[in-house]
Formats: structure tokens, sequence, C-alpha cells
């Protein structure tokens, strides 16, 4: 996984548009086109951001530093294992109030993802063959 891809997986895991993120970076509008462009430039395949933009980029969202910086440097085969879905990772697992910190479903995918791609699957089977999810006690 690259640097970009990893920074670009955390930010829409926290539910984050780049222009949320732009917002907390530059909280003066006359700034924040600016802080728009910058973050579309770190998530950018090929460049890495430098370590004083990272920290201000981990006061808008959470990734673990230690995890870009071994991407940023590392060989790949020393990269830390990565979900592909949401860009987890052992240091910085997905957490939930109901089922606590995710774990690894697959050797890519943490149980969070799985569980949402397994959801997403059902709803487009029932979508394709016409049904529609009704919850009991609503049905008419």
């Amino acid at each position: 996984m690259t640097p970009a891809a990893y920074l670009r997986l955390r930010r829409v895991a926290a539910g984050l548009s780049i222009g949320d993120v732009a917002t907390v970076l530059a909280p003066r509008i006359a700034n924040r086109r600016t802080a728009f462009a910058l973050v579309r430039l770190w998530e950018a395949d090929g460049v890495i951001a430098e370590p004083t933009d990272v920290i201000r980029l981990r006061a808008a969202f959470r990734f673990d530093v230690a995890v870009y910086r071994q991407l940023c440097e590392g060989p790949e085969d020393r990269h830390p294992r990565i979900c592909t879905g949401c860009a987890c990772s052992e240091r910085d697992p997905c957490l939930s109030e109901l089922a606590g910190t995710c774990g690894w479903a697959s050797d890519t995918l943490c149980t969070r993802c799985e569980a949402r791609s397994l959801r997403d699957a059902a709803d487009w089977m029932d979508a394709a063959m016409g049904r529609t999810f009704m919850p009991e006690g609503l049905a008419a």
C-alpha cells in the first residue's frame, strides 16, 4: 500500500471528505483552498508529506504515524499488515462501541470491512431481486 493510499483510506474510514479535513487544517475560509489542495496532494501517489504536515493531518483524523513512516521509508516486504478496505492495522485497529476492536478476516481485510462488504453484497442482491429489507413489525 502506498503512503498516499493509506492516508486516503484512513480519511474515508473516519467519514471525512477532503473538504472536511481542509476545514480542520484551515479554520479561516481564506486559507481553505490551499488546505484543500494540500490534502489532495498528500493523497496523490508518489507524494510524501513532510513530518510537520503529518502531525497537522493527525489532528484532522486518526491514523498511525509510525505506519505512515514505514510505508514511506521501509522496504515493501517490511510494511505492516494493513486492511485494504479501511487501512487499519494491528497498531491502529477499527474501534466500535458495540464490537470493540476489529480483527483479521483474511490477510488483507479486517473483520469490520468484511462485515461491511457482506452487508453491501446482500443489499445489492436484494436490490437485484427487487426485495427491500423491512424490519419486523414494520411490514404492512
